[in-house]
C-alpha cells in the first residue's frame, strides 16, 4: 500500500488530510523537522508539505524528498509567483491553495500516483 508523508503541525489539517488519504486507501506518517531522510520508508509515493510552516518552508526539505523520487503537493493559504516558482524549481509536483486542498487530495493522489 503506498504511503503518504504529511509535514503538517496544524492538528486539524493534519487530521483531514490524514482522514481523507486513508479512505482513499493509503497509509499516512506524519513527519517534521526532526525526522532523518534516511530512515523515510521506501514504500512512501507522495508527500503533502505545509509550506505555511517556516520550519517546512525550506527548498532544502523540497530538493532532499525530490532527489528521493518523492511528488511533493505544497500547501499554502496564499500563493504568490515568486515562491511558487523557487519551490516548482526546487522539486514541488504541484502548489495546491489550503482552503480546497481536502476537497481536491483524492483527484490530486490519483493524478500524481498515475503521472508516474
Amino acid at each position: 500500500m503506498p504511503k503518504i508523508l504529511l509535514f503538517v503541525k496544524d492538528f486539524e489539517l493534519g487530521s483531514k488530510l490524514s482522514s481523507v488519504c486513508v479512505d482513499t486507501g493509503y497509509s499516512v506518517e506524519f513527519s517534521d523537522e526532526n525526522t532523518n531522510p534516511d530512515l523515510f520508508d521506501e514504500d512512501i509515493k507522495i508527500t503533502v508539505v505545509d509550506l505555511d510552516e517556516e520550519i517546512f518552508a525550506s527548498v532544502g526539505l523540497v530538493s532532499e524528498l525530490k532527489r528521493r523520487k518523492i511528488k511533493i503537493v505544497g500547501i499554502m493559504k496564499k500563493i504568490n509567483n515568486r515562491d511558487r516558482s523557487k519551490l516548482r524549481s526546487a522539486g514541488c509536483d504541484i502548489i495546491f491553495p489550503k482552503n480546497s486542498v481536502i476537497k481536491n487530495m483524492p483527484k490530486l493522489l490519483s493524478e500524481l500516483l498515475d503521472s508516474g
